[in-house]
């Protein structure tokens, strides 16, 4: 992108009260007014250009959240501590369970129709949907205002983390420490009314473990499957 950064998106990118859905709609417009077509609803980009910013904005994240780790906590974090930390909130899971608990209709718009049109999407697609907007918003705004925007989002999933509450994280650290591909989680049912919906996560493991678990939302059902695995292993292990 080589235009100038739109003055309203620069400020819908500082706003202390960070209206996700605002700064995706604005993006958008803004990026088919310039490159795609402008009455299209969702990021008109090939998937190949789509890539390439999810490369960059992966790379844009993980400096955004590095830099946060240290310098804003008001405890000392030694590197592996740090290191722990960004490899848990910058995840695919996490970055799908943020995504989640926004808005998943609003982040599905940043995947291209080439990728496919449809309800849901896994941890990969929308983590990679994340990092791909990361990367062009840092293209059309500069480091600074993503940073403001990155930082807003990720207050919450830093302040509160919490290693052993984090049942997704533990999992994930245990087969990264074998050298192993990382659980895969499904949505495999949704049942009860449309204004208290109870979703139903399978995870499988590398290893052939399975587990599921449910919640009121996504991110709570993956978690109450990651613990029931990790209740499993526990019990092997004994």
């Amino acid at each position: 992108m080589n235009g100038q950064p739109g003055p309203k998106l620069s400020e819908l990118l500082r706003m202390k009260s960070t209206d996700t859905g605002r700064v995706i709609d604005c993006f958008i417009r803004q990026f088919n007014t310039a490159h795609g077509n402008p009455s299209a609803e969702r990021w008109d980009i090939l998937k190949e250009e789509w890539q390439r910013y999810e490369f960059l904005g992966d790379r844009v994240l993980n400096l955004i959240v590095a830099r946060t780790l240290f310098t804003r906590h008001n405890r000392l974090l030694d590197e592996g501590e740090m290191t722990k930390i960004l490899s848990s909130v910058v995840s695919n899971q996490s970055l799908s369970a943020i995504a989640g608990r926004i808005d998943p209709v609003i982040f599905a718009r940043l995947i291209p129709a080439e990728i496919g049109e449809q309800k849901t999407y896994g941890d990969r697609i929308i983590g990679g949907a994340f990092e791909a907007f990361v990367g062009a918003l840092y293209c059309e705004a500069g480091f600074d205002d993503v940073a403001c925007f990155v930082n807003a989002i990720m207050e919450e999933p830093l302040d509160h983390y919490d290693p052993q509450g984090n049942a997704v994280g533990l999992l994930q650290e245990y087969y990264q420490k074998q050298g192993k591909p990382l659980p895969e989680y499904d949505l495999i049912g949704r049942t009860g009314p449309d204004h208290r919906p109870v979703f139903a996560i399978r995870v499988t493991t590398p290893d052939g473990r399975t587990a599921e678990g449910t919640g009121l939302n996504i991110p709570d059902a993956r978690q109450a499957a990651a613990r029931a695995v990790l209740q499993d292993i526990g019990k092997g292990k004994s």
